[in-house]
């Protein structure tokens, strides 16, 4: 289909490009790409000084070909009526059973029950009984509710397609199609808005969206690997996200948990776009996606 053909293009000027540079914050600038087709969506790394290095998703969800969804990892209840809704599963899984075409962990979540392996604790395991700690609302069902106001930053997707962003959500609306909630919206009406208390750098996943929300941003940041990339603040994340464009962003579920999945349009694979955090217990020199509760992923029709 012609609009894939111009897809596979733009998502290679983003990568290979020739990139301008647009100042970030003093003594701080990022290079973006110049895709001189029009696509549904491009792919771009960026790298800062920090160093900070990660990946950004310019979607157009305008588009009506554009569907972006909310869906648990693994939808089987291990626990009945327990606390648990699902199963963690990885991110890359998750996107290979929806087929969606980018894909990103969501929510902070609890996982309960733990395994000891090679003399470690281990919390995050394929299977372990997992729920939601915000909103999480898919399959016209609502499986995860905020229980502090801190967790009420949410992603509504509505029954007409569009998204916004909103902060301190105290209820869904009436037409929510899907909604996922985060710990903070850093960014609000175009102004830098992290919490009080914003010291700490972490690999992040988190979303924007522009002022007329016709561009949705999907942001993964590497952290926790000099010399590759530090991490980064909310105060931080936020800057970056004015820069690509964004009026609002929330910050979702981080540290090893971070992890961005593209669809390659030609081949059908998928690849894990940015550095996760996560290494094996085992010591082993390998890089490992953190199983999660729950996704965003988007689908070109």
């Amino acid at each position: 289909m012609k609009y894939r053909q111009l897809l596979v293009l733009a998502t290679f000027i983003a990568f290979t490009g020739c990139a301008t540079t647009r100042d970030l914050a003093p003594g701080i600038t990022v290079p973006l790409s110049s895709p001189v087709l029009p696509s549904l969506y491009t792919v771009e790394r960026f790298n800062l000084p920090g160093p900070v290095a990660g990946v950004v998703v310019k979607v157009n969800v305008a588009d009506p070909r554009v569907r972006v969804a909310v869906a648990l990892a693994d939808d089987r209840d291990p626990d009945g009526a327990g606390p648990c809704v699902g199963q963690l599963e990885t991110t890359s899984q998750v996107a290979r059973k929806h087929n969606f075409d980018i894909t990103i962990n969501a929510s902070f979540f609890a996982a309960p029950t733990a395994r000891e392996i090679a003399g470690k604790k281990v919390y995050y395991f394929v299977g372990n009984c997992a729920w939601p700690e915000g909103w999480h609302y898919s399959n016209g069902k609502l499986f995860g509710e905020p229980k502090t106001a801190r967790l009420r930053s949410t992603m509504v997707v509505h029954r007409d397609k569009s998204v916004t962003l909103v902060d301190a959500l105290q209820t869904l609306p009436a037409d929510t199609q899907f909604a996922i909630s985060g710990n903070a919206m850093m960014l609000k009406n175009g102004a830098v808005t992290p919490p009080a208390k914003d010291e700490a750098r972490h690999p992040r996943s988190a979303l924007g969206l522009s002022a007329d929300a016709r561009t949705l941003y999907v942001v993964a940041v590497d952290g926790r690997q000099e010399p590759h990339s530090r991490g980064v603040t909310l105060a931080e994340l936020a800057s970056i996200f004015i820069q690509f464009g964004a009026h609002n962003a929330i910050n979702l579920d981080g540290g090893g948990s971070t992890s961005l999945v593209i669809k390659d349009p030609a081949s059908g694979a998928f690849s894990i776009a940015n550095q996760p955090s996560d290494t094996s217990v085992l010591k082993l020199p390998l890089r490992i996606e953190r199983p999660v509760v729950d996704v965003v992923g988007i689908s070109i029709d």
